[in-house]
């Protein structure tokens, strides 16, 4: 008898040992499906293009492919991530690689690395951005702390600065945000200095100096239709004049063809802005206006067809007619 109880307490051992393996193993596993998080978005674009000047050029491309990791690090830290390529730079970018800390229940976070640049908001419902992400769209190294509740957003970051003595943290910016809760919402924005920090800024000609700049942007939403406006104002500089940046946009989610879509439409405008060239390197000077209507109809789950008409009217009077017309994916 003694024997036997032996044995059964023996086997009862393994099998206990066996469901610990078992259970460490599951939870490993469960905590890794529980806390990453891995999403991604590919744009196919037809696009043709009719100049004034008789150039015209059609193409088919990759416009953006892009990977996003997310991680739970643990209850006071989380981790994100952007892989992303772009067809105008024509390479596969590590944009944005940074951590959000603080606790998910407190209102004050701190985010440190490489993120998108807080001073544009640029809402837009449009397939082609407006005229002012074509600079202000930049990925930087940031400090930045962060106060929220359900109607005040705070923000106060610290930038890279790649002027001439050398790369620095002394670009400062700030960001309020006010949300009615009522489908309106307003915010505004200030950064020391967008002529030498990293990114697009650093290569835009005419730019030597430190020059401020300020933002105020409203969102209202009504039903289906979101309407937004943006007003981007740069200081002092040895530019002629103070460019500036007006971005009106709207959106009205409704059935196209029996499946969800919307109809949008985008105008936006830059002022003072022609000394603006060399933008990221590329021989390229900013349009006055760009206008942008479309419509979307979604292609089963996690898929979308745009099609987009976009007029682009240059300083010295020049126009330019742009057909777009993309397949985006998401999972």
């Amino acid at each position: 008898m003694k024997a036997r109880i032996a044995q059964l307490e023996a086997q009862l051992a393994a099998q206990q040992a066996t469901i610990a393996k078992n259970e460490t193993t599951e939870s490993t596993a469960g905590g890794f499906a529980d806390n990453v998080t891995v999403s991604g978005e590919v744009s196919l674009l037809a696009q043709q293009v009719e100049a004034d000047n008789g150039d015209s050029t059609a193409d088919i491309l990759v416009d953006t492919f892009e990977i996003a990791i997310e991680a739970d690090v643990n209850e006071n830290v989380k981790l994100a991530t952007l892989i992303e390529y772009l067809s105008v730079d024509e390479k596969l970018d590590l944009a944005e690689a940074y951590a959000v800390i603080g606790a998910e229940d407190s209102p004050v976070h701190l985010t440190l690395g490489k993120a998108a640049h807080p001073l544009l908001v640029g809402d837009s419902a449009a397939f082609t951005d407006p005229i002012a992400f074509d600079i202000f769209d930049a990925k930087e190294g940031l400090a930045m702390v962060s106060y929220a509740n359900d109607m005040v957003s705070l923000d106060a970051y610290a930038l890279n600065n790649s002027g001439d003595e050398g790369t620095t943290l002394d670009t400062l910016g700030l960001n309020l945000g006010l949300d009615f809760q009522n489908g309106v919402s307003v915010g505004a924005g200030y950064v020391t200095d967008v002529a030498n920090t990293a990114g697009p800024f650093s290569e835009l000609g005419g730019l030597t100096e430190k020059i401020d700049a300020w933002r105020v942007n409203a969102l209202v939403e009504t039903g289906d239709l979101a309407m937004f406006a943006e007003y981007i104002k740069l200081g002092d500089s040895n530019l002629e004049g103070e460019p500036s940046f007006l971005h009106l946009g709207a959106g009205y989610s409704t059935q196209v063809l029996g499946a969800d879509g919307s109809l949008f439409l985008g105008y936006s405008e830059s002022d003072e802005a022609s000394d603006i060239d060399d933008v990221a390197g590329i021989d390229y000077e900013l349009p006055e206006t760009r206008t942008a209507l479309g419509i979307t109809r979604a292609m089963g789950e996690n898929a979308e067809l745009s099609a987009e008409y976009v007029r682009e009217e240059a300083y010295d009077g020049g126009d330019t007619d742009i057909l777009n017309v993309a397949v985006t994916t998401s999972f």
